[in-house]
């Protein structure tokens, strides 16, 4: 077999395998990434006390603030804050969310609500003016020591102040 047709079934080969892995394995959004890192390492212990090491592991540790840890995802360019009783994913700009993605992951976090917090009501007045997409689940009060829930707040047209945060407050705990 000539060298030439050897080659070009070898390269065919791969671009069809490409093309299918592609099709297998799709790549995740950074929206959907960043809903997987609130789930997997926000919120999973709150709902079943499991430890989220295994995602731990893809993601970079910067510094700790008080008893706080910080985290860098390079997957989706955004850092994580993860506290005892608190824990957000963020982006800042240059590689704040885009509109879209911004409104992607609002309409994930919506669906990870409803599915795993139903007993959170929305609260029409967690907005933050009329160029950020915003909206919360909270039980109790505004301003008060019981209130707990989930937040989502992006600004992704305020250029060099462009960003986003998906935050999760736990619930307190009996004394």
């Amino acid at each position: 077999m000539k060298k030439r047709v050897l080659l070009g079934i070898v390269a065919a080969g791969l671009a069809v395998g490409l093309g299918g892995a592609s099709q297998i394995w799709p790549k995740q959004t950074r929206a959907e990434r960043m809903a997987d890192l609130f789930h997997g390492i926000c919120l999973a212990p709150a709902l079943t006390g499991d430890s989220p090491d295994a995602l731990f592991s893809s993601l970079t540790r910067t510094h700790d603030e008080g008893t706080a840890q910080r985290w860098i995802d390079t997957q989706s360019g955004s850092f994580l804050r993860v506290a005892a009783t608190s824990c957000t994913v963020s982006t800042y700009a240059p590689h704040a969310l885009t509109f879209e993605e911004a409104e992607e992951l609002l309409e994930l976090t919506g669906v990870i609500v409803a599915r795993d917090f139903p007993q959170l009501v929305y609260d029409p007045k967690a907005v933050m003016g009329d160029e950020a997409l915003a909206k919360g689940w909270f039980i109790g009060s505004f301003s008060s020591p019981g209130r707990w829930g989930i937040y989502h707040f992006a600004y992704p047209d305020w250029g060099d102040s462009a960003g986003s945060s998906l935050s999760f407050k736990a619930p307190p705990t009996p004394d």
